[in-house]
C-alpha cells in the first residue's frame, strides 16, 4: 500500500527513460546557471515529482532547482513572489519524453524556443545548451531581491567551480509537498 501511495506508477523501463530525460534537463538548467551567474557554490535539484497517470489524469513530472551561494544561503526556485508565480521545470514546456519502435528520445527547448530532439544515452548536446533562460533569470533576480541569495550576479564569468548535484529520485505528489 505504501508504494501505491508514494511511488509513481511507472514501469522500470519508463522510469529509467524519465530519469535520463530529467538528468538532461537538470544539466541544461545547471549549466546555464553555472555559466551565467557568479557567486554560486552549487546547484541541486528536487526529486522528480510525478502526478497523474492514475487513469483519470495525464502524467506530469516536474523538478525545481535549488541554488546555494558562496555564503551558504539557499534559494529555491518556483513559488510566488509579489503576485508572480515562477515556473517549475518538467514535462510541461521544458521536456518531452517518448519512445517508439525506433528507440527512446527526448526533446528539450532550445534558445530559439523550439523543441529539439536528443537521443537516449548521450550527455547534453551543444544544440540544447542555453545562452538565455528568461524564467531562470527572473527567478534568480527575485531570489536576490528577497535576500535569499547574496553575492550572486548575472555575469558571463559564471561560477566555473560550482557543483551540479542531480536528483533522479521519482516521487509521487506535487512539488509543494516536499520542497523546503
Amino acid at each position: 500500500m505504501y508504494n501505491k501511495l508514494t511511488k509513481p506508477n511507472l514501469g522500470p523501463k519508463t522510469a529509467k527513460l524519465y530519469q535520463h530525460g530529467f538528468q538532461l534537463l537538470e544539466d541544461q538548467i545547471g549549466i546555464y546557471i553555472k555559466e551565467h551567474y557568479t557567486g554560486i557554490d552549487r546547484i541541486e535539484f528536487s526529486p522528480i515529482y510525478v502526478t497523474g497517470d492514475d487513469g483519470s489524469s495525464m502524467l506530469n513530472a516536474e523538478i525545481v532547482p535549488i541554488v546555494y551561494d558562496s555564503h551558504g544561503n539557499k534559494g529555491i526556485f518556483g513559488g510566488k513572489y509579489q503576485n508572480f508565480y515562477h515556473s517549475t521545470y518538467g514535462l510541461v514546456g521544458s521536456l518531452f519524453v517518448d519512445y517508439d519502435d525506433l528507440g527512446e528520445y527526448f526533446e528539450l527547448r532550445s534558445d530559439s524556443g523550439e523543441m529539439l530532439e536528443v537521443k537516449f544515452g548521450i550527455s547534453l548536446p551543444q544544440k540544447v545548451r542555453r545562452t538565455k533562460m528568461e524564467a531562470i533569470d527572473l527567478n534568480m533576480k527575485d531570489l536576490i531581491l528577497q535576500g535569499k541569495l547574496k553575492g550572486v550576479e548575472k555575469s558571463d564569468l559564471g561560477s566555473p567551480s560550482a557543483e551540479i548535484i542531480h536528483n533522479l529520485e521519482l516521487k509521487k505528489g506535487v512539488l509543494s509537498d516536499g520542497i523546503k
